[in-house]
């Protein structure tokens, strides 16, 4: 009896401090979660990395898989931060379903923050705004913190719509929202985010065309940027300010902000920021006339683009190298898993013999009772597994597509955007390089430049529809109107009249509003080009369970039965075939053109 006893006291012992380092751990991992956190505000991406691999170590001591989530939510926002959107959004997916099948709703709502983060990263702005105003509306299961930051991103993209939509009701709500954001933040005195709160703030007052106020609040985020040394919020203000000085012709002030910028982007080793102040300091050079200025200015931004070029390549080797780590560390987990299982099982045998040679009826209670307990708790775990297994396999198949989404966009973003709009920076240099170049020369540049611009006018549309699951009949209205703006502007002899009486709630798949939006920017841009004409009509109708499209021009017109269709109209009936819909080219001599689509709803 008396060995029993010692064996019965010398394993409550071992389990008393395996809990106690079970607790400290957990301490632990609070704390580097925390600090984490603190890093990603003032977006310190070294140091967030750093932390990851600390939480990471902490886990198997923990050997809770909820713990397991949380670092994952640390490592979404490293992700997200290194550029990596797409591994990022499959990470955060799946621990957000986690969370919500746990009903561990503070953590669910931390995770969807994030998420709204990692759609700003790839401008996926309307989704963006949804999250966080999800966010908001469950503020009660999150910080105070964290709710002030949803509700300035809010204001961050209505600044952006508003820009687009040229609305300044949403530059209005921008205000208002930042202006609440300032408040919180000035009580709990966080200069991370009151820098931030302030340049926004100044930008909705730029755009509103007051920029007194502007520049008053550009004042305010340097001073809170110094206060908490935070260089690249600094140096974004003064650029800002910089631009600013630019518009309204004082060259002198805008050089010293641009310059001060440089210098703090340059000591930072930011190469993104350095590359963003030479291109608004180059375009305060050509305002000037200083061409030659700007013609080396413009070599600087040459090399910098070729830099930026070189590290994402290399930070795309970096990405693939994690993977493989990250591989090689699993494998071991689940070699120490296994490991530890079979040092537990080889335990409960040498108990149980121990126990058997005692023959005490107490004692083969007392380890069934333990063993029931065990398995019992076992099963309650297998069967929680089971169902996260049976959710994540419902949504792995959205998650894949969202990531070929967001793979794509962000190559056409990254590479070809950023060489296209290389291109026409290189061709504004040589229209200025030299005073020596024909007209005729310049002519053709700036034809090139045109070609070019509209070339990515035509990729952000594709970005655009990519980005989307859907495309409902209030964006393709939007995007319609913002066509039509743009054309306003190159043919300002031609009036537009844009008439909607569709009152009903529709939605298109990606590829069903991408086909009909090109062929109404088509058919515009046929009436520019061809017709002749001083008044283009566009009509969104409803007819019986039919949306109708119908653009109209005052133009010459064509004789359909002598006049054999070019590749635009051939283009036209080849995109609506590929979506079912009809459409039909009513046209005649002096009469103008009419081009109808009727799509089934």
């Amino acid at each position: 009896m008396l060995i029993f006893f010692s064996c019965i006291t010398a394993v409550l012992a071992a389990q008393t401090d395996i809990a106690q380092a079970k607790q400290e751990a957990i301490a632990l991992f609070e704390a580097y979660e925390q600090q984490s956190e603190t890093f990603n505000q003032k977006r310190e991406l070294d140091s967030m990395q750093v932390y990851l691999k600390k939480l990471d170590a902490l886990l198997p001591q923990i050997q809770d898989s909820s713990y397991n989530y949380r670092a994952d939510l640390i490592r979404g926002s490293v992700l997200t931060r290194n550029t990596q959107s797409d591994e990022a959004m499959k990470v955060l997916l799946k621990t957000t379903e986690f969370f919500k099948l746990q009903e561990d709703y503070p953590n669910y709502y931390r995770g969807r923050y994030k998420i709204g983060i990692c759609y700003y990263y790839v401008n996926r702005r309307e989704a963006t705004k949804e999250v966080m105003l999800e966010v908001i509306a469950n503020k009660q299961y999150i910080s105070q913190d964290l709710a002030t930051s949803a509700l300035a991103n809010i204001g961050a993209v209505n600044i952006e719509l508003g820009m687009q939509q040229k609305d300044d009701a949403l530059l209005q709500d921008a205000v208002n929202r930042l202006d609440k954001a300032i408040s919180i933040n000035k009580q709990i005195k966080n200069y991370t985010k009151l820098a931030s709160n302030y340049s926004l703030l100044a930008e909705s007052y730029n755009q509103l065309k007051d920029r007194q106020k502007a520049l008053k609040f550009l004042d305010s985020a340097i001073h809170f940027a110094q206060k908490d040394k935070n260089l690249g919020q600094e140096g974004f203000a003064m650029i800002k300010k910089g631009n600013i000085f630019t518009n309204n012709k004082q060259y002198h002030q805008a050089q010293k902000m641009f310059d001060k910028a440089s210098k703090i982007y340059r000591k930072a080793d930011d190469n993104p920021s350095l590359l963003y102040a030479y291109v608004e300091k180059k375009r305060m050079l050509m305002l000037m006339e200083s061409y030659e200025e700007a013609s080396k200015l413009g070599d600087s931004i040459y090399g910098l683009t070729i830099e930026n070029y070189n590290k994402r390549f290399a930070d795309g080797i970096s990405e693939m190298e994690t993977k493989y780590k990250t591989a090689e560390k699993e494998r071991q987990i689940l070699e120490q898993r296994a490991d530890i299982a079979e040092k537990e099982l080889t335990l409960q045998k040498r108990q149980y013999q121990f126990y058997g040679a005692l023959g005490l009826a107490i004692l083969i209670l007392i380890i069934g009772y333990l063993f029931y307990n065990q398995q019992k708790l076992k099963n309650r775990q297998l069967i929680k597994e089971n169902r996260l297994k049976v959710a994540l396999k419902e949504t792995e198949t959205q998650n894949k597509l969202q990531e070929q989404r967001l793979r794509i966009s962000r190559d056409l973003h990254d590479n070809i955007g950023a060489q296209l709009s290389f291109i026409i920076s290189s061709i504004d240099n040589l229209k200025y390089a030299s005073k020596e170049v024909t007209q005729e020369f310049k002519d053709k540049l700036s034809c090139i430049s045109e070609f070019t611009s509209s070339t990515i006018d035509q990729l952000r549309d594709t970005i655009w529809a990519m980005n989307k699951d859907e495309i409902s009949l209030t964006d393709l209205q939007s995007r319609t109107l913002a066509f039509i703006e743009k054309a306003k502007i190159a043919k300002q002899e031609v009036k537009f009249k844009f008439n909607n009486e569709v009152n009903a709630s529709i939605q298109f798949t990606a590829i069903q509003g991408m086909h009909l939006f090109r062929v109404i920017q088509e058919a515009i841009n046929n009436s520019l080009k061809y017709a002749n004409a001083d008044l283009v009509t566009v009509d969104f109708k409803e007819e019986s369970s039919q949306i109708i499209f119908s653009i109209k021009d005052n133009g010459i017109g064509f004789e359909k039965e002598t006049v054999s269709l070019g590749n635009g109209l051939n283009n036209m009936q080849k995109r609506m075939g590929e979506i079912n819909a009809q459409i039909k080219i009513n046209a005649k001599p002096a009469e103008g053109t009419e081009i109808i689509v009727k799509y089934t709803i």
